[in-house]
Formats: structure tokens, sequence, C-alpha cells
């Protein structure tokens, strides 16, 4: 009697099995994914942290080659004392983001800029970028508005903001490490900041909301001439017209005013008072958790959304000769 053997299976995946290994493919991933997004956004505050580093470094290399720190901008000119609005009419009065680039080997960028004529080059060099001013984490470079100009994400520290201060009153950014052009107390330099080198911020990450790059009140002028303005400045804390200070924290992006109501002050209901309700002064961030802001030392530190507005206050101020403890 002739046995017959059973035939040999097909090679290859049944459709259960294929389900089955595409399921657990799907699983692997969903596993990796937020590994991968989490390795990428470190790699991006690692370069925003440099960024910020550099910065740090090019305003000591400034105040070596001219003996004092950059200074912050001006409106006008500089013998102009009134509230003209968001450029400065002569390359003396540019942002301070403008004059830091011959230390951060930009200078053909630098030289774009004309002395005998800072009206007519301003757009030249505000359509063009230095990549170093951008937070990867929150935007590539990407120019805005009619004129395509560039922006930048970090501002210096100015200090306090007073109510009712005229854009070129002589005492604006005295409390802070960049101060405006006129102001009356003079040129600093690292020694004279008086609470500390390595307790007072130098420049930090604005805050900005995701859907108001290029629009919002601090982030709608040139990067380079925006005058004495929140596109390139921010402070630690608001004091009203009666003298009460209120300390300001940084705020996540997403905190910060929206595309709708973007010409406000902030989450904190507190108004500057008439033509200045129109910009927000908070330091911020696209980042998870907090900013980068890098100290008067030249040291970069991470500070979190949950510091103490005190302590923040602290660190903004230079001479306000009180102690604070990061942690």
């Amino acid at each position: 009697m002739t046995i017959e053997r059973n035939p040999r299976r097909a090679a290859g995946f049944t459709l259960v099995e294929l389900l089955v290994v595409i399921a657990i493919i799907g699983v692997l991933i969903g596993l990796l994914l937020p590994a991968v997004q989490q390795a990428r956004e470190s790699a991006r505050r690692t370069q925003c942290s440099n960024n910020l580093k550099q910065m740090g470094l090019a305003a000591h290399n400034f105040e070596s080659t001219y003996g004092h720190l950059v200074w912050g901008a001006r409106d006008g000119l500089l013998t102009d004392s009134s509230t003209a609005c968001c450029n400065s009419l002569t390359l003396d009065g540019w942002v301070w983001s403008y004059h830091l680039l011959p230390f951060l080997e930009q200078t053909n960028l630098f030289d774009l800029g004309d002395k005998d004529n800072p009206t007519g080059t301003q757009d030249i060099v505000a359509q063009n970028f230095f990549e170093g001013y951008f937070c990867p984490t929150r935007r590539a470079p990407t120019p805005y508005g009619s004129g395509l100009t560039y922006r930048v994400d970090y501002a210096a520290n100015a200090g306090e903001r007073v109510q009712g201060s005229i854009r070129n009153s002589s005492n604006l950014g005295q409390h802070g490490v960049i101060r405006h052009r006129s102001n009356t107390k003079g040129e600093l330099t690292i020694e004279r900041i008086r609470d500390g080198s390595s307790n007072t911020i130098m420049f930090a990450e604005k805050a900005l909301h995701p859907d108001a790059h290029g629009t919002e009140g601090g982030d709608n002028e040139r990067w380079n001439n925006a005058g004495w303005d929140e596109d390139n400045v921010r402070f630690g804390s608001h004091v009203d017209s009666s003298d009460n200070v209120t300390p300001l924290p940084p705020i996540a992006d997403r905190d910060a005013p929206d595309p709708n109501n973007s010409w406000k002050f902030g989450r904190t209901g507190l108004d500057y008072g008439g033509t200045y309700s129109q910009w927000h002064p908070y330091f911020g961030s696209s980042h998870s958790g907090g900013i980068n802001a890098v100290l008067a030392d030249g040291s970069v530190r991470f500070i979190a959304f949950t510091v103490d507005g005190t302590t923040f206050q602290n660190a903004c101020l230079a001479d306000d000769k009180q102690t604070f403890s990061w942690d």
C-alpha cells in the first residue's frame, strides 16, 4: 500500500501572521516616536543654548574692544527726545543684535549697514539673517511683511518696565544689563554690575505666540533697527504709575497674547497705560518647561517657567542688591 505524504506547505506568511507583525511594528514605532521627538527637541534646545552662549561671548568681546557693553537701541536721532517709534535714524541707535555681528563672525552682514545712509540700508540688512538669532524649536529663519524682513528670537534684559516712560527717556534700561542708547547712567561694564555677573541675566528667549510670528507687537519690526522696542528688549518686572512692582516670570509661548489679541500686555491683566498697552514684556520660549538665558558672566542657564517671580525679577535687575538662589 502506498502512503501519500502531505504536500509541503507553501513558504510565506498567512494573513493573520502578517497582521500580527504589522501590529507589533506599530507598537514599536509608537514606543520609539516619543523618544525620537524628545531627542530632537533636546538637540534643538542645545542649539538654542549655544546661540545664547555665543551671544554672551560676543558681548564680552564687544566690551573688551570698546570698553563698555553693547547698547540696546533707541528711536529717532541721538539728540531727539520725542516718542518716535520703532527705528533709529542713526546707525549708532540700531539694535544690539546688529552691533554684535562682527563678534559673531558676521562682519559681511554688519558691513551692509551704512553709517552715512542708515535709513537707506536698514532694509537691506533686515532682508538678510543670522541663523544664530533663531531658536530652532520655535521657527526657521523666515521673512515677514511687505519688506520681507527677518526677526530675532532673543531679547536683551532691560531690567524693569516703567509705566508711562517715553520711548527715549533717559532712564530706560537703567536697572538691566543692556541699556537704552541715551541712558544718563552711562556705559555699563561687566565689573560694574552691582549684583554680580553670575547672578544677572544678559540675554534670554522672548515670548511669542505660535500663531503671531511676525505680527504681534514684540515681533513686527526688522531685527536690526526696531528702536527701543519689545522686539529686542524684555523685562523681569513691571512698575505701575503708583510705584507698585510686579514680577514678570518667563512664560510659555502658548501663554503669550494670541493673534486675535496680539497687541495686549499679556496674561496678568496689567497695563502700561496709553500707547504702551500695545506691547507685552515677557521673556519666554517654545521649549517644554522653561527658557534658555545667558548670564552676564557668559554662562547659560535653563530657567523653568515655574521659577519664583521675585527670583526672576532679582535675576533681571542688575542693581537691586537682593540675594537669591536659583534652586
